[in-house]
């Protein structure tokens, strides 16, 4: 499989110029950095898919790929295509890491934190605006529809 060290020097050039250089190179060189940055066997791919996947994988290296917390939910949705319909992922799917919601109520400003693995509300994680809207009213309501993300009248999590 792929040896990071052995590629270090490819960190140099820019990500557009080794994707750019794919784009020239012949099958039996892509096959060759098939091996090199994938591994396994590459005979049966198109050449469009072969760059187009190790173009990602260039990219991949480069800045990173999947965190834990999607790989493990694109394990789970695999195992379980309905798991990916949940309530948990509508919530976060349209926030970005590190957004900050605000929300005053009676008087006092709440600040919830949109982290990877759910929302920071008062040093403490939860799994779901929900939970955090219970917890500031005392009561049951609809996290999305408290912080302001989705029109009372709409259902479910689109906007």
């Amino acid at each position: 499989m792929f040896d990071k060290q052995k590629h270090s020097g490819d960190t140099g050039r820019s990500i557009l110029r080794q994707i750019d250089e794919l784009q020239r190179m012949s099958m039996s060189e892509l096959r060759k950095k098939w091996s090199d940055l994938i591994g396994g066997d590459s005979a049966n791919q198109s050449k469009l898919h072969m760059i187009r996947r190790l173009a990602y994988r260039l990219q991949e290296l480069s800045i990173g790929g999947f965190s834990k917390n999607t790989r493990d939910s694109l394990t789970g949705w695999a195992v379980n295509p309905k798991k990916a319909e949940s309530k948990a992922v509508r919530e976060k799917a349209a926030l970005q890491l590190g957004t900050r919601l605000l929300r005053d109520w009676h008087g006092q400003r709440y600040e919830v934190i949109v982290q990877e693995d759910g929302f920071l509300f008062e040093g403490k994680r939860y799994r779901s605006l929900s939970a955090i809207s219970r917890a500031i009213t005392g009561r049951h309501c609809n996290g999305r529809r408290f912080f302001g993300l989705q029109a009372s009248g709409s259902k479910g999590g689109d906007k």
